[in-house]
């Protein structure tokens, strides 16, 4: 026996629909009942397990390793981009197409990187739940042709030409946050938001090291800056002030507790390079010069802490070339100091 359901609710159409349906089960070796409740149960899982709920499930996961605030841009873009789309779904009912739609879209508005990095994030959360049983198939996992690519966009920078110009425009500035960030900056050529959260017991004054955590790198890897007597010089000046602080940089006035990333980009607009230099063309700057000068571009593309093509190299290899890249930002180092004085410097020998 097997109730259908109630009449005049169900009609006598309906019933025998479900009477052959369940009479079908049983040829089948089926129980009807017990097969009713499995699909019960398994809408009740499939609502349970939404894209939305399965994406805030994994990003809150991931918090723990992950910049808070990119966390938190990461869940803002979902809510702005995704989960109006396709957040009420449950993942088994996403397909291809209804990614695809969602990324386009974003695309089509302008934002081809948002759309590249929601396209990843996607990925991501069916990864996830596909590891879990939670889903079968990752619907987002190659629509690499879907996105056109967009033009390489050039931090701004200054021909090692110009530089005696800026030395000397730095050195005329008052001795504030600003100039010793941006000389800092031009001596460890790090990124400025690597810079402006550096903290002190980063500082390895016996080694003359800064060690910078891998919470704080772009590529989440460790980093290790030589700090040249000139860096170690400056850093001494800032301790003066701020050595009781979390931050090298520390200010009050800011909820990060340290000076703000268009600091220094505002003072160099100040020295009138307004879209001629920026705080990341140092990194440029310093390339340049030392690979025109011979250096072995593996210990300068080590200094800048680019990615490896060899992933698992990288893993191991973050003081790489240590003794090298200690001479090498000396050198550097020295070069700046000696700018002024002879602005068509020749190439200088070194071991």
């Amino acid at each position: 026996m097997l109730s259908l359901g109630k009449y005049p609710v169900l009609t006598l159409a309906e019933a025998r629909k479900k009477r052959d349906a369940a009479r079908q089960l049983v040829e089948e070796g089926k129980h009807p009942t017990r097969e009713k409740k499995k699909e019960k149960l398994r809408k009740a899982h499939e609502g349970a397990n939404t894209f939305e709920k399965i994406a805030r499930r994994l990003l809150s996961i991931k918090e723990d390793g992950l910049n808070a605030k990119y966390s938190k841009q990461c869940l803002a873009r979902m809510e702005q981009h995704v989960f109006p789309d396709i957040g009420d779904l449950p993942l088994t009912e996403i397909t291809i197409p209804d990614v695809v739609e969602v990324v386009e879209a974003i695309g089509k508005r302008g934002t081809v990187e948002t759309a590249k990095r929601m396209k990843q994030l996607i990925s991501q959360v069916f990864r996830y739940a596909a590891q879990r049983g939670l889903c079968q198939h990752n619907p987002a996992a190659d629509l690499r042709d879907i996105l056109p690519t967009p033009e390489t966009k050039h931090h701004a920078c200054i021909h090692p030409s110009e530089l005696p110009e800026l030395l000397t425009k730095l050195k005329k500035r008052d001795n504030d946050f600003t100039k010793y960030a941006i000389q800092l900056l031009m001596l460890t050529f790090v990124r400025t938001g690597e810079l402006i959260g550096a903290q002190w017991k980063e500082i390895d004054w016996a080694k003359a090291e800064w060690h910078i955590p891998k919470e704080r790198m772009k590529m989440r890897r460790p980093h290790v800056v030589p700090l040249s007597k000139q860096a170690i010089g400056i850093l001494k000046e800032l301790h003066k002030t701020t050595g009781e602080k979390i931050h090298i940089f520390h200010s009050a006035a800011s909820k990060s507790l340290h000076m703000s990333n268009g600091a220094v980009l505002m003072g160099l607009r100040r020295m009138g390079y307004q879209k001629r230099m920026t705080g990341h063309g140092f990194r440029t700057l310093a390339s340049t010069v030392l690979n025109e000068n011979s250096f072995a571009s593996d210990v300068i593309e080590r200094q800048l802490a680019h990615e490896d093509d060899d992933k698992i190299r990288s893993a191991y290899n973050r003081a790489e070339y240590m003794p090298e890249r200690k001479k090498m930002m000396q050198w550097w180092a020295d070069y700046l100091d000696n700018a002024t004085s002879k602005p068509a410097r020749k190439k200088v020998a070194h071991g």
